[in-house]
């Protein structure tokens, strides 16, 4: 059994939280559902299944890949070899995708170490963490044949993709309420809660209380210095004064904002080559 201790990681696999295929299967008894951390056939009287994917053939092309409908914050893999044969991963390297569409070489295409024996279990911890919908191994080396059980973790479920944060901002005090105050206020905002990438922001006024100067009645507000933090909101007057100023702001991320400082590793260029079985070029009979 897989062992639950830790209770702020998740185990992805042991409560179907993903989906899993694989470049190839050896046969029904090797599959993706065998590869799961510590599976054991208990079948009694059937005869000896499998315990652990196993790849058709062992090559360097061959894959097992997780995924999920939404973007997952994974920070551990667990890797083991086969349960019943002397089968196992040696070395092996990461890709992942946030949207199904880009690929990347988790660390740049680092190479990790793997099993020394088929029943040991070596943790990887993912630090930085892989933000992605799908994840993939990739054996590079291996002892005898590619075999391998696997487990991925989170440290909680939560929906990381659209985010969505409101608020309130207001200037607090009459900075802007006299005729030698400055012409404009930073505030400086900071999300609740972290976004994965750098949301856009939409400023609405809420209140304002001002005194006519000159028959002028402007205000601004603006939105600068975005990050997944915060960001500065910029309240401007012009010749009147502002008493208060009050603005509800949304802030949204969804993962079509990716900014190139939210994955670092190189992109994978071969990933449709890779990932999509060939067309064949023979006729169905």
């Amino acid at each position: 059994m897989t062992d639950f201790s830790n209770q702020d990681l998740v185990p992805c696999f042991a409560f179907a939280c993903l989906n899993l295929r694989s470049s190839s299967d050896f046969d029904a008894d090797h599959g993706v559902k065998q590869g799961i951390l510590n599976f054991k056939y208990d079948r009694k009287g059937m005869g000896k299944g499998g315990e652990g994917w196993k790849p058709a053939i062992s090559d360097k092309n061959q894959f097992i890949i997780a995924s999920s409908m939404i973007p997952m914050k994974f920070v551990k893999l667990d890797l083991q070899g086969s349960g019943n044969s002397e089968s196992f991963v040696t070395n092996y390297i990461i890709r992942y995708s946030l949207n199904n569409k880009k690929w990347y070489e988790y660390k740049n295409g680092e190479i990790f170490k793997g099993n020394i024996d088929n029943e040991s279990i070596v943790s990887l911890d993912l630090n930085p963490p892989i933000i992605a919908r799908s994840i993939s191994i990739h054996p590079v080396q291996w002892k005898n044949d590619i075999g391998l059980r696997w487990e991925l973790y989170t440290k909680e479920f939560e929906e990381l993709s659209p985010q969505i944060q409101m608020g309130t901002i207001s200037i607090g005090d009459k900075t802007l309420g006299n005729e030698k105050s400055p012409l404009e206020y930073t505030r400086k905002v900071q999300f609740e809660k972290e976004f994965i990438g750098i949301p856009k922001i939409s400023l609405g006024i809420k209140s304002l209380d001002y005194s006519n100067l000159n028959g002028q009645h402007r205000c601004s507000v603006e939105a600068k210095n975005v990050t997944p933090k915060g960001f500065d909101c910029i309240f401007k007057r012009y010749d009147n004064l502002i008493n208060e100023l009050s603005v509800d702001f949304t802030a949204v991320w969804t993962d079509d904002l990716i900014d190139s400082n939210l994955i670092q590793d190189k992109e994978f260029k071969n990933a449709n080559s890779l990932f999509f079985y060939k067309k064949s070029s023979q006729p169905s009979q």
